[in-house]
């Protein structure tokens, strides 16, 4: 009995040699925790990158705002040839090592993502190890190291602001879409090369917003399509989370009655020739009513009617939509990725002219509408005038 209890010491005390230990472990203060980065051109030199490195402060105690100030974060800027360059510079100033795992958003100036290649700013971000490729991404109006510097309303950081910004845009109101390093690599390494990124602006009193989607075509900004426009686009899309429809009275356009979206769901069927393309797309939309001012749907017939009403309404900004990104000639609902994924050969003959293609494709689109809930007991205005 002794000596088993000697072997199995031995045995448990010989089993700590095969464990692996911390022998390549690095101390937290080596390390600064990025959580944004914007890129602007350099006003002294319009061939150098600006970075602006958001890093989170340690809170000295439980409940502070962050170390030596009322701020959580802390802003650094460096500049370079390349963004690699700026990024090693950042240890010069900081005085730690750039930590990118917990990167929240990287912002572009829209001065910049008009005269460089996207890709060539963030292939550092996608060849490193530790940026991940769930990182947000987008474009601002003006300076986006701007966009960096206010104080949030909420969160922590103004990093975190502006990645729940976007995120709740596209699932509450479908103003934007929210996109990542990853979804974005899929876009511009795709047959068509075009890709869109949410696009920021800033309020008067300096506070950003998020605002429709930043396009682009083969890694440069083309333009802009409007929070409405993007709207139309996630429908197209079949990205569509919930939003409201807005539909004007008849006797008073001013006045707008509204209904919530819950669920929008897309079917497009395309058919593929040489020089002609036609699609036919149905959209059958589900929600309820948010706001009724001018209308009155107490009867199964009024209801249907007002179907009718919606479905113009949100027929109208999917078709102006689809004329505007044809006259653009950039085609943003994927087309070209569907014809190509259905027949190789035939997209490999049509590659070249597919701008010019698309600009004429006959689109045939229905929308289906079904209110399933008045919100209230009594399907007229609520307020008698």
């Amino acid at each position: 009995m002794y000596c088993r209890k000697w072997i199995a010491i031995c045995l448990l005390f010989s089993s700590t040699f095969l464990l692996s230990g911390c022998w390549d472990h690095k101390e937290l203060p080596i390390y600064g925790f990025v959580q944004a980065i914007a890129l602007d051109l350099s006003e002294e030199n319009e061939n150098m990158l600006e970075l602006t490195t958001q890093f989170i402060k340690p809170a000295p105690k439980i409940g502070s705002a962050g170390g030596g100030g009322d701020k959580a974060f802390v802003n650094i800027e460096t500049r370079g040839d390349s963004a690699f360059e700026a990024i090693r510079d950042i240890t010069n100033r900081l005085g730690r090592k750039a930590q990118w795992s917990h990167t929240r958003i990287i912002l572009i100036s829209d001065e910049l993502a008009e005269s460089r290649h996207i890709g060539e700013m963030l292939e550092f971000f996608y060849r490193d190890h530790e940026p991940r490729l769930l990182i947000n991404v987008g474009v601002t109006e003006g300076k986006a190291k701007e966009y960096l510097e206010g104080k949030p309303f909420i969160e922590n950081t103004m990093s975190q602001q502006l990645k729940e910004v976007g995120k709740a845009a596209h699932r509450f109101s479908s103003k934007t879409m929210e996109v990542n390093l990853l979804s974005l690599g899929r876009q511009m390494n795709s047959e068509l090369q075009t890709s869109k990124m949410p696009y920021y602006k800033q309020s008067e009193e300096g506070e950003p917003f998020v605002s429709g989607l930043a396009t682009f075509r083969k890694g440069k900004m083309t333009g802009q399509i409007t929070p409405l426009q993007t709207e139309a686009l996630l429908m197209l899309l079949n990205e569509y989370g919930s939003g409201i429809v807005e539909i004007p009275c008849k006797n008073d356009a001013g006045l707008k009655e509204t209904v919530e979206v819950a669920s929008a769901k897309t079917k497009m069927n395309t058919q593929a020739k040489e020089q002609e393309t036609s699609v036919q797309i149905a959209i059958t939309l589900e929600g309820s009513i948010g706001e009724l001012k001018c209308t009155s749907i107490d009867k199964s017939e009024k209801v249907d009617q007002y179907n009718k009403k919606v479905e113009k309404v949100v027929l109208d900004n999917v078709e102006q939509t689809l004329k505007q990104i044809q006259e653009d000639q950039i085609d943003l609902i994927g087309l070209g990725n569907e014809i190509y994924r259905k027949d190789p050969k035939q997209w490999m003959k049509i590659k070249k002219e597919w701008p010019q293609i698309f600009s004429k494709v006959d689109f045939d689109v229905k929308v289906s509408m079904n209110i399933v809930n008045s919100g209230a007991d009594i399907g007229k205005p609520f307020f008698k005038e």
